[in-house]
């Protein structure tokens, strides 16, 4: 069934969706080198109070890095650290290659809870994130999805119509989230299943 409603913005999340990655590894590296354990790391890195406010734009890069190290007891260089934090990231082809089809038609915004300096490294690795027209990220709005006031600053760089918008994520939470503020949203499992889903829909 063709969609009804001409959209003039498509909204991708980042993580998972258009670059992949995998925390375990930063974590594994740093339970490697002070024979700790990687769980407690990886809660530390990537499901603590001290990363959502990194991701939120409330610490620089160099005070998460000292609350880390204080927290996990471990004496590393900035220096050494920043790319063991950063190398975890790889890029979906398949949803860079649906992104740049859909480049031909639509306005790309880019939509990420995502901290400096993952951002940094990954606008610097993969050009694909060349092709969006507005990114909306985390630590630069002060705000993370689900909040408001991130998807609020989606909507209101869209020109203020949500039915103008749509919005792509492979979190169901983020999905339910989004369609309760009145945009519509497919959840991403796979970019085969993502590309079917827009065909279906008359998007593509």
């Amino acid at each position: 069934m063709k969609n009804s409603v001409p959209y003039n913005v498509i909204v991708f999340d980042l993580g998972n969706t258009i670059i992949r990655f995998d925390h375990s590894i930063s974590a594994g590296k740093i339970a490697k080198l002070f024979h700790s354990d990687p769980k407690r790391i990886y809660d530390t890195f990537f499901d603590s109070e001290i990363t959502r406010s990194f991701e939120k734009g409330l610490l620089s890069p160099k005070q998460f890095y000292r609350e880390a190290s204080r927290l996990l007891g471990f004496k590393l260089p900035y220096e050494d650290f920043v790319p063991i934090w950063n190398e975890i990231f790889w890029e979906d082809e398949g949803s860079c290659r649906l992104a740049r089809e859909l480049k031909k038609n639509y306005k790309l915004f880019l939509l990420s809870n995502v901290n400096r300096l993952h951002f940094e490294y990954i606008e610097q690795k993969f050009a694909i994130i060349k092709i969006f027209d507005e990114l909306i990220l985390s630590f630069v709005v002060g705000a993370m999805k689900p909040e408001r006031a991130i998807f609020e600053d989606v909507i209101r760089r869209a020109g203020g119509d949500k039915a103008k918008i749509l919005y792509i994520d492979d979190r169901e939470d983020l999905i339910k989230e989004a369609i309760a503020l009145g945009l519509d949203s497919i959840r991403f499992e796979s970019a085969e299943r993502l590309k079917t889903t827009l065909a279906e829909r008359g998007i593509i």
